[in-house]
């Protein structure tokens, strides 16, 4: 859910690095633009209920509640934060005053695709298990600065559990993964329940946070807290991230990157 941007190798002579430097930007992503592509690319059953109940056989017994993924649609979330790079003169993206998430259809369960810019996205997968909805192994992040584009393809080793239909903490879980052939190596604990208002209505959710610390040559130190709802829905996520990573023609490069994002209403947009 969380990547280390990498600059590409920049190949050519120090004209194609001025143009690149004359040409980054930073273009937001509109919830209408978001809707429309939806629309475009998903068909949705209309959806009951956001959670399933196991209907009992004795009456007197009250219903068990069972995992679910968040429904379909467009979720707008009032964002703060900004990336940053320190090559060719620097450049930083500011983030705009609302970001979206689009859940649609996927596998076992839905992707969910978080919007920030036009030049920053990240992708994710949940499923509804049998002890709560879990993360996925695939996902990726895209990062754009100077008109150069890195899109990472996330792969790991094991499924983890977000959200426990029982509610308690969980240990640790390292999750080994690859973003494209680099390695990456995310910790995931279960903190345990919370609340968060949203809509003016209090909501359960479930603290989560991803932490990586790499102290190699080219490191990385990321805390990432997340609030999720019963489906796995960010309601809440936070973000302090720093590295440095290899870009060949322009030096090593530090990326920077913070964020306070909340959910603006419960009910997606379609």
């Amino acid at each position: 859910m969380i990547a280390t941007f990498v600059v590409g190798a920049f190949a050519g002579t120090a004209v194609v690095v001025r143009q690149l430097w004359l040409n980054d930007s930073a273009r937001v992503i509109g919830s209408d633009e978001a809707v429309k592509r939806f629309r475009s690319q998903t068909t949705v059953a209309p959806i009951e209920s956001t959670t399933s109940l196991v209907s009992p056989t004795d009456s007197a017994t009250p219903d068990l509640p069972t995992a679910a993924v968040p429904e379909p649609g467009v979720y707008r979330y009032v964002t703060d934060g900004s990336e940053q790079i320190d090559v060719l003169g620097g450049a930083t993206h500011p983030y705009p005053a609302e970001t979206t998430i689009t859940v649609s259809p996927d596998g076992c369960g839905v992707v969910l695709r978080w919007d920030l810019l036009v030049e920053r996205r990240e992708e994710w997968r949940l499923c509804a298990a049998s002890d709560g909805v879990v993360l996925q192994t695939t996902g990726a992040f895209y990062h754009e600065f100077f008109a150069h584009g890195s899109l990472e393809a996330m792969v790991c080793n094991q499924s983890v559990l977000l959200v426990p239909l029982d509610g308690a903490p969980r240990d640790p879980v390292t999750q080994h993964c690859t973003l494209n052939d680099r390695e990456w190596l995310p910790v995931w604990e279960v903190i345990g329940p919370d609340t968060r208002a949203v809509d003016g209505q209090e909501l359960s959710v479930t603290h989560v946070r991803m932490t990586v610390q790499d102290d190699d040559e080219y490191w990385e130190h990321v805390v990432a807290d997340y609030w999720l709802d019963q489906r796995g829905l960010p309601v809440s996520m936070t973000a302090e991230k720093e590295s440095k990573s290899s870009s060949g023609l322009v030096g090593d490069v530090i990326y920077q990157e913070r964020y306070v994002v909340d959910l603006a209403a419960l009910t997606p947009l379609r």
